[in-house]
């Protein structure tokens, strides 16, 4: 009887021979016709059921909780309750195969990972099947999983300040590294590189027996020991700097140097933002734009965690939008004013290049006579490098969305008084904001003011979270995935009530933090989730993530179920099951009639 069964499907792809073989020999075959009860409620099951062909309705006395396909098992909870909750009715003529509950149990008994694949949170079920898909495979997880540890750390050399440059220069030498630390006038922590001193020397003029103190003080930009590796990656890349210092507590462990980064992580990306940091016109910049889809697509093809890649292109994507930036506007302009990134740029959760969605915040009183021309110039710029303009014109060439501080303070308060839907849908857009070039300064106050608005109108929050409830998750009535022949739209029935959701919670607690991810955490330490609800919320998110990011990369905007293997399948209806429970709370919490 085991050559009928396929133990390829989790969990019993890690099942042992003999486990197998005692599987095989008591394995039976069911057959049920149309409208005949296969468990009854309160009584004990024979064993575990998995159909290879028809349906199977799981109801109550008052209601219906799902029904099972071909590939689904049934009744998990009776194999450890030892009695069924509910009726099980074959919808239509189904063949299954059973696992007597004995032989069930002796399987969850002699195998503890198989056990746990019916008992684990969404959680530990998406973290076991992203192990699964990585066994066996050349990749970079290894590099992502890295923690920074002393054997990658270049010894800190710290001299005092009055330290010469010759002296200093003598005992990078004696030390054989390249930076040195020193204590600044006010008493901080400062770095110096060899490129430091002799810039000092040749440019300043300095001579050699001038003290450290007189080096313009560099502050010190780094992580703490047991940090990823990879975070290490983003901070270098975003700051375009090559050495990071190391803490231990309040002790410099050493410096992570650059070399030791990129010989553990060998995907380029630091070399692409070098020479997003050296572009010097247009047509350099777009150059290096149109290499980040192939970035994407070695990445993701190596085993990337989904999750560190979105952090990672959002960095670039940062970078290009930035240059762009400097690129265009003038630089006497440049520090006069804040660049924000809007949606899901500014959310950092953009993997495929979007639809530009930017705003611009200008210093009270600027004298800026071309402004209309450069911004237009800036958004043809980013469109050639594969941002095409915002069909709703969010964007800084839209007068609408660049104005001074207190302009956009007015427009808050108007908004929040008018209270229309594309009011709150404003409110919304402007709550993702992000900071990426200028004046960032010019930020906080605004996202402050924006928040305490909101946080006095819980009737104007109650009506954005209406939102997130409308959309209807792509599950059948009694439950499973739908088999939309074009695919599942998980933007729409996944991934915005989340969003979206999580938004509205995030601004009702007055939440700075703009990612969802980001916001789920705050959320969770203000006790506004339990630990155990904001990690499936959290999960969910991030398998939705994954799974258009797969179809993206197909040229599919949709996620079709037949490509999916059983676990995958199956971690999708969970993960959409708790998108649906959590649109029900919202109701509850907001109070939203339907």
């Amino acid at each position: 009887m085991s050559l009928l069964f396929d133990f390829a499907r989790p969990p019993f792809d890690c099942l042992d021979a003999e486990a197998r073989d005692h599987l095989g020999q008591h394995l039976s075959i069911c057959y049920f016709r149309a409208g005949q009860t296969v468990l009854s409620p309160g009584g004990a099951p024979p064993g575990l059921y998995l159909i290879t062909k028809g349906a199977v309705e799981e109801s109550g006395p008052h209601q219906r909780f799902g029904d099972y396909g071909e590939g689904d098992m049934f009744d998990v909870r009776a194999q450890f309750d030892g009695h069924c909750r509910h009726r099980f009715d074959a919808l239509e003529d189904s063949l299954c195969q059973l696992i007597p509950t004995d032989v069930f149990q002796y399987l969850c008994a002699r195998h503890p990972e198989f056990a746990h694949y019916f008992t684990a949170t969404l959680t530990e079920r998406q973290r076991e099947q992203e192990r699964r898909s990585q066994i066996g495979q050349q990749n970079l997880a290894e590099f992502i999983l890295t923690r920074i540890d002393p054997h990658h750390l270049q010894p800190a050399l710290l001299l005092g300040k009055h330290s010469t440059l010759l002296a200093a220069s003598e005992a990078m030498a004696a030390k054989g590294t390249d930076c040195l630390l020193y204590p600044a006038a006010d008493g901080s922590l400062s770095l110096a590189t060899r490129k430091t001193l002799l810039h000092a020397l040749t440019l300043s003029g300095l001579p050699l027996s001038a003290p450290l103190s007189l080096l313009t003080p560099a502050p010190l930009i780094g992580l703490t020991l047991g940090s990823y590796l990879f975070d290490a990656l983003l901070l270098m890349t975003r700051h375009r700097i090559k050495r990071l210092v190391v803490w231990q507590g309040h002790e410099v462990a050493g410096i992570l140097h650059l070399t030791q980064v990129l010989g553990l992580f060998s995907a380029h990306s630091h070399v692409l933002t070098l020479r997003i940091a050296r572009a010097d016109d247009p047509a350099s910049l777009e150059a290096v734009a149109r290499e980040q889809q192939q970035l994407i697509r070695t990445l993701h093809a190596q085993g990337i965690h989904t999750l560190f890649l979105m952090r990672l292109v959002a960095t670039i994507n940062e970078q290009l939008i930035a240059k762009a930036f400097t690129l265009v506007i003038p630089a006497e302009v440049q520090d006069k004013v804040c660049l924000l990134m809007l949606g899901s740029e500014g959310r950092g959760e953009q993997i495929q290049k979007s639809d530009q969605d930017n705003a611009l915040i200008l210093q009270t009183g600027l004298h800026w006579p071309d402004r209309a021309r450069d911004l237009a110039a800036f958004s043809a710029l980013l469109a050639r490098l594969g941002y095409p303009p915002c069909p709703g014109h969010v964007m800084v060439s839209n007068p609408a969305w660049t104005r001074e501080t207190s302009q956009w303070q007015d427009n808050i308060e108007q908004a929040c008084h008018r209270a229309s839907e594309d009011d709150l849908l404003w409110l919304a857009t402007l709550a993702d904001a992000q900071a990426i070039a200028g004046d960032r300064n010019l930020l906080p106050p605004l996202a402050r003011h924006l928040r305490t608005a909101l946080s006095e109108r819980p009737d104007l929050l109650a009506e954005m979270a209406r939102a997130a409830v409308a959309f209807h998750t792509p599950l059948t009535l009694f439950g499973r995935l739908e088999q939309a022949p074009e695919g599942l739209d998980l933007k729409r029935g996944g991934l915005f009530p989340l969003v979206h959701g999580l938004r509205v919670l995030a601004l009702e607690a007055g939440v700075l933090e703009t990612s969802t991810l980001g916001r789920i955490e705050a959320l969770v330490a203000q006790g506004r989730l339990s630990q155990d609800y904001g990690a499936n919320l959290a999960e969910a998110f991030r398998l939705f993530i994954r799974l258009r990011l797969a179809s993206q990369l197909k040229g599919e905007n949709r996620v079709r179920v037949e490509t999916l293997g059983h676990g995958e399948r199956d971690l999708l209806r969970h993960a959409l099951h708790q998108v649906k429970k959590f649109q029900q709370w919202l109701g509850i919490h907001f109070r939203l009639r339907q």
